[in-house]
């Protein structure tokens, strides 16, 4: 008997395109031209959207709308060009290629990504005061190859009414900005390596159904089976028409705007009594593209993700009646995180036989595997791996950091990146933010900060840009690059270098665009999200340099938080393999303690109806044949939301909101 799991795999993924002919595979080098093309003018969007209109964002969905709203757009275009100058026409593979690059590179420009790096690099001194003496305390210890300190450059870029280019302070960023280029390649270079490392097992031998991949795949499949489906233009028509008439509601009041967002809906608004307040926030949204991406989902995972966050708020009302929420409980951050640390033990641990195998590869033993089609070879990815950490941990030591502390810190930055990896590739949510888990945060709420010198406070801080919220994680886009690889029969090299070579692009695109929006406007001023993210970084800085007596030890309460976690996934997991029907997901436990659940638990919970309610009565034949239509609704939301913000963005007016993070 087939699983609904597999049969979302089966569907598109594992599909042979017996249809295409070998052209649909090939790859040529205007692919990486056009996507490096795209990627300046993608990334300054993304800002634009992100960090000065104040939405939509689509970097904190897991499939990226600007991606998917350029990938239509090219899509579109192609279809002319086969039919009127077939020669130019770009290939399936080319199509995904481009996609992979885009989406890669608008992550890094994304909301939780370099664009607190570029705050951060003037923040502490900008807004340095006698009054907060940082200027005597942790300023001398940050690291100026890193900054940009000279005060006309920081009035600049704060205050607006500048330029990037005239003033030549484009020449004190260079330096800076070209060492934080290298780490954010090398970064991503080890997230290569280990993805070349797991993807045999989670492809081939396991067969994850990759459901963020699906959309994509299916709007460049050569046949275009998915354009010519009548059930796929009724979900556009529904979800695109919603947000068309709410774009013009925005200028033609008298048009009744259809509500399908959550910020004027909020369940717990009337309670107000203990211990039942403490449900706090309980946001309900119907957003069609939510629904949409949930019917791809297992339907144990689109359980439990609703399922838990009512769990939650249970959680936070047992704590209030016990008046144990004054000491923290329930650490619900804290439980989340152990329960990333048990899906990837659990991961390694069913894979040790195939990591045997891997490892007998890399040192020309006798194995059963072949990594001649791979990425690189396994060899090539354990060194690759210990060399990058090497440099990683090398630049964090020169910012101050004991060697330690820099490996410890890197090495849970890339257990948590593969289990953000590993949830993506098995089971695709719409969401995962996974707030305030990163090493800065873990490592001195567990350890507690006592033995840490300054040097690891400075180390640790720097750790803030790009570990304080994991909604536009590099590791999933390079996971899921690979599998549409595999999909479009193409070479994984092309592919992995492609996005490398994306990330180095967005990287610079990223510096320059928002560089120059900064000059322009001000972070203080005509930027909405400026300097928001880069202060945590600093007030986590003052904190930690005042050392407060409750920060000194381990939290032990955090810590037993972790273990509750930890303890309860392991036993998840155990209990998916050992008992029959069981329905609860490790990884729904863990998803449903982040904020942004808050957002899309209503229409997972739609959508779970709808995909049970099929697959009792219609069976697998009818749940794949009404995926169309759950594609579309995907598509018409994204497409049209992210049609009104280019409008908006180009004629510098108001425009609809189609998501807010």
């Amino acid at each position: 008997m087939i699983s609904p799991k597999q049969a979302i795999g089966k569907s598109i993924l594992d599909e042979k395109p017996s249809h295409a002919t070998s052209h649909e595979f090939t790859i040529r080098a205007r692919a990486f031209i056009v996507a490096s093309l795209i990627i300046p003018a993608d990334n300054y969007w993304v800002l634009m959207m992100e960090k000065v209109r104040e939405g939509p964002y689509p970097t904190t969905i897991s499939l990226l709308a600007n991606a998917i709203f350029i990938l239509a757009v090219l899509v579109g275009l192609n279809t002319m060009l086969r039919r009127l100058v077939p020669r130019f026409a770009f290939t399936s593979a080319e199509l995904l290629l481009i996609y992979a690059m885009t989406t890669i590179s608008a992550a890094l420009a994304g909301h939780d990504m370099l664009p607190t790096l570029v705050g951060m690099m003037t923040y502490p001194w900008w807004f340095a005061t006698p009054e907060n003496r940082w200027a005597e305390t942790f300023l001398p210890h940050l690291p100026g190859w890193l900054s940009v300190t000279d005060p006309a450059a920081m009035k600049g870029l704060w205050e607006g009414n500048s330029s990037l280019y005239k003033t030549g302070f484009w020449l004190l960023w260079l330096k800076p900005v070209l060492w934080w280029v290298a780490f954010m390649c090398v970064l991503t270079l080890v997230m290569m390596c280990i993805n070349t490392l797991v993807r045999c097992q989670w492809t081939e031998r396991e067969r994850l159904s990759f459901p963020i991949v699906q959309l994509p795949l299916a709007m460049t499949e050569p046949k275009g089976e998915m354009w010519r489906s009548r059930l796929f233009w009724s979900g556009f028509l529904i979800s695109g028409g919603i947000v068309f008439l709410n774009g013009l509601s925005v200028y033609t009041p008298v048009i009744p705007k259809i509500d399908v967002g959550y910020e004027e809906h909020n369940l717990a608004a009337g309670i107000t009594s203990a211990p039942w307040s403490a449900i706090g926030w309980m946001p309900y949204s119907f957003y069609p593209f939510a629904i949409g991406l949930g019917y791809l989902l297992p339907a144990d995972l689109v359980f439990s993700c609703w399922f838990f966050y009512l769990f939650w708020k249970m959680e936070h009302v047992a704590a209030a009646a016990f008046g144990l929420d004054a000491a923290g409980l329930p650490f619900a951050r804290e439980q989340a995180f152990g329960g990333l640390i048990a899906i990837v033990i659990s991961m390694v641990w069913a894979s040790r036989s195939y990591l045997k195998q891997v490892w007998l590869r890399a040192i020309n033993r006798q194995s059963e595997l072949d990594d001649s089609d791979e990425a690189m070879s396994y060899r090539a990815a354990i060194v690759g791996s210990l060399i990058g950490l090497t440099f990683l941990s090398a630049f964090m030591i020169r910012i101050g950091m004991s060697p330690l502390l820099a490996v410890a810190a890197f090495l849970l930055y890339f257990i948590i990146a593969t289990a953000i990896a590993r949830i993506r590739a098995e089971l695709g949510p719409p969401v995962h933010d996974f707030h305030f888990s990163g090493p800065d945060s873990m490592i001195t709420t567990s350890v507690g900060i006592g033995r840490l010198s300054n040097g690891d406070f400075v180390g640790l801080a720097y750790f803030w840009w790009f570990n304080r919220a994991y909604r536009a994680h590099p590791m999933p886009i390079v996971t899921e690059g690979i599998r549409m690889a595999d999909a479009s029969r193409s070479s994984r090299r092309v592919f992995m270098w492609g996005m490398l070579g994306a990330v180095a692009i967005g990287t610079l695109a990223t510096f320059w665009a928002y560089l120059d929006v900064g000059y322009r406007l001000g972070f203080s001023a005509g930027v909405s999200q400026g300097g928001v993210y880069a202060s945590g970084a600093t007030r986590n800085l003052e904190l930690w340099w005042a050392r407060p007596m409750n920060l000194l030890g381990p939290n032990w309460g955090a810590n037993a938080g972790i273990l509750a976690g930890f303890v309860l996934c392991m036993l998840m997991s155990w209990a998916r393999w050992r008992v029959a029907g069981w329905p609860f997901h490790p990884i729904g436990f863990a998803l449903s303690a982040s904020y942004q659940i808050n957002l899309v638990w209503v229409p997972l919970l739609i959508a779970w109806v709808a995909k049970t309610s099929v697959l009792r009565f219609g069976g697998l034949r009818s749940y794949k044949n009404l995926m169309p239509f759950f594609l579309g609704l995907i598509l018409g939301e994204m497409s049209v939301g992210c049609m009104w913000s280019l409008i908006g963005i180009v004629f510098g007016i108001p425009y609809y909101n189609f998501w807010g993070a």
